[in-house]
């Protein structure tokens, strides 16, 4: 399932995405101007210069709108009577941008945010050549550059004792997105394994092919070796496809941000390095189990497929609650009682871990791998005790057999 879904995620983002830039570099836009003069015209012919430009001819504003919107072009550029003369006055001259949002998608964003970086590079150097004039006339000693911008700011990180000349918005967006990614991506396994244990469980007591197999000479405990054998191959191959896919995922969708695709993991101490990796694996490896075990043991009390399945929902939501809350937060940011409750559900630690390993704190991976492969023990423990039972082959129950026991109550 992860060597599928990580490859068709991170291919879906990288196509939006080249398609995106795609749309943004073959955007044109409109200029309509009520104005006359010198700095216009400057302003206009810097606009027709390596740029696709629709000029609108009208009589008035309204009627400029609506050729507008008849174009494909996705923003108009409104010069209004009066920019000429303010700017030659030493007052500030105002443009207009008009977007036509057709389709509320990514590409006319960036079209407009395009005309927006056009403008600002132009306001820019105007004020450089105004401020470098001005500095003539008053004989003045110093630079236009440094007289438009006195200060300048020069990020800096300092990552585990590492003084980094890295923007901290650089490595956070980097953290952030696996903070996101790496939950989901958990809880999606752990689920997926437990519907398909506890279905493959119920399904043999629904065709009666469970009491078959407990009349053959072998021990109840084989039994369960071979059912946790099956998914012991599971979670190995859910493991290493998760491995696989999840570094397909990372080439593709960070292929077009240039501070992840060049960030060194030696440099920063960020990444998920090849023993970060081998950890993960194991933390993905005894989560499966455990998850698997627990789903084998629910669902000997299942009568048919459905009902296993609504048992694996109940299941789910103590996994989904914290992948939720761990991925917009961290443990420590929540309140004690919270963080109690939390650490106390075994699949928090296996979210603790991923997100660990790709800061390098290697001490915390190991740890939680100790608490779930206690937690794994003890649900096989559980396991063991049930099928060495006749409640394997006896027990019926259903959440309608709950629902009707409550109402009677």
């Amino acid at each position: 399932m992860p060597i599928i879904i990580f490859p068709v995620m991170g291919g879906a983002i990288r196509i939006s995405q080249e398609s995106v830039q795609r749309a943004v570099i073959g955007a044109s836009f409109a200029v309509y101007t009520d104005d006359e003069g010198f700095v216009t015209e400057a302003f206009l012919e810097y606009l027709y210069r390596n740029n696709t430009v629709v000029p609108i001819e009208a009589a008035s504003l309204e009627d400029a709108l609506r050729q507008f919107q008849e174009t494909d072009s996705s923003a108009l550029i409104y010069i209004p009577r009066g920019y000429n003369d303010n700017l030659t006055q030493s007052m500030k001259g105002e443009l207009r941008v008009y977007a036509n949002l057709r389709k509320l998608n990514m590409a006319e964003t960036q079209s407009t945010n395009v005309v927006s970086s056009l403008i600002n590079i132009y306001n820019y150097y105007f004020s450089i050549s105004k401020i470098g004039r001005l500095l003539e006339q008053s004989g003045t000693v110093g630079t236009p550059e440094a007289i438009r911008s006195p200060i300048s700011i020069r990020y800096a990180s300092i990552l585990k004792g590492t003084v980094l000349d890295i923007p901290p918005t650089s490595i956070i967006s980097l953290v952030m997105s696996q903070s996101i990614m790496l939950p989901i991506m958990v809880m999606m396994m752990v689920m997926f394994a437990i519907q398909m244990a506890a279905t493959s469980i119920a399904l043999e007591k629904e065709q009666k092919t469970l009491e078959t197999l407990m009349t053959l000479p072998v021990s109840r405990l084989t039994v369960l070796a071979g059912k946790l054998s099956g998914s012991i191959v599971i979670a190995i191959a859910g493991s290493v496809s998760y491995l696989i896919g999840f570094g397909y995922y990372m080439n593709s969708a960070f292929a077009f941000v240039p501070e992840a695709a060049t960030m060194s993991i030696d440099e920063v101490s960020v990444g998920i390095t090849s023993f970060g990796m081998l950890l993960v694996g194991v933390v993905i490896f005894v989560t499966l189990v455990s998850a698997l075990a627990m789903a084998l043991s629910i669902a000997v009390f299942a009568d048919n497929v459905r009902s296993a399945q609504s048992f694996t929902g109940i299941l789910i939501t103590p996994i989904m609650i914290p992948a939720i809350i761990l991925m917009f937060s961290d443990i420590d940011m929540l309140p004690q009682a919270v963080q109690w409750i939390l650490l106390v559900i075994p699949y928090t630690h296996s979210i603790i871990a991923t997100k660990a390993a790709f800061l390098g704190d290697y001490f915390v991976v190991i740890r939680s791998i100790a608490f779930i492969s206690i937690w794994t023990f003890v649900v096989l423990y559980v396991a063991a005790k049930i099928f060495n039972t006749e409640r394997i082959i006896t027990a019926r129950f259903s959440l309608g057999d709950l629902w009707k026991k409550l109402r009677q109550r």
